[in-house]
């Protein structure tokens, strides 16, 4: 597990850590790039293990739900090459006519009196490009793409139990708040010690259960994580 800074917090910043999930946390993804990337890992399994369209499609769900990301289950079952996969199932040219912040968000983003990693389990080269795009790379203090979640020499994205003490350990006692919009990932966060804020905003397309277990703080717009206490 590595935290690559892009660069170093200043001296004058809270000592606390703001964990950002990327994809419909500090943009909306749902109306474009999902369905998209959903699209071209579907046709990734149709063309790698000579699977129909439907076959492919419920095994990419089946994995989803079963490992929390469908590249573990193509790891672990079929031996294939992360990075492969990574590139060729994240493919967006034009990514300025697919994404789409949501609210003021990279104000929002800079004026967190704090240390700002985003953590994603996207692959790098997707979320950098995708947060220059946006406004939002200049304002982070670090990025935790999915290849780096690597503990013990294996792959370990959100929400793997054994990420968040290894995350944890490289925070040196920093307080620690996760902004995520899967609440399994902040089930698994909270089980740890990391303070956790479920986000719901508008334009999701579900209506979002009640807060139970571990996770006890929601807000429907980015400009609320003020509110979360930690």
């Amino acid at each position: 597990m590595r935290i690559r800074y892009i660069r170093r917090p200043h001296a004058g910043l809270s000592c606390k850590v703001y964990l950002l999930d990327l994809d419909n946390t500090l943009h909306l993804a749902s109306s474009h790039i999902l369905p998209e990337i959903n699209r071209q890992m579907t046709r990734y399994l149709e063309t790698h293990l000579e699977l129909d369209t439907q076959k492919a499609s419920e095994l990419r769900t089946q994995y989803w739900l079963r490992y929390g990301a469908t590249l573990l289950g193509m790891m672990r079952h079929h031996q294939t090459d992360p990075h492969h996969f990574l590139a060729n199932t994240h493919v967006f040219p034009e990514l300025k006519t697919v994404s789409s912040r949501h609210g003021s968000v990279p104000h929002r983003l800079r004026s967190l009196n704090g240390v700002r990693i985003m953590l994603t389990n996207a692959p790098r080269a997707y979320a950098v490009a995708l947060c220059k795009e946006l406004g939002l790379y200049r304002h982070l203090h670090a990025v935790i793409a999915i290849e780096d979640m690597v503990v013990h020499q294996a792959w370990r994205p959100k929400p793997a139990g054994i990420l968040w003490p290894n995350l944890k350990s490289k925070l040196k006692g920093r307080k620690a708040l996760l902004v995520d919009d899967t609440l399994g990932h902040l089930e698994q966060a909270a089980r740890h010690g990391i303070q956790t804020s479920w986000i719901t905003f508008p334009g999701l397309g579900f209506k979002p259960i009640g807060l139970k277990g571990r996770v006890k703080h929601r807000i429907r717009q980015f400009e609320a994580i003020r509110t979360a206490k930690f």
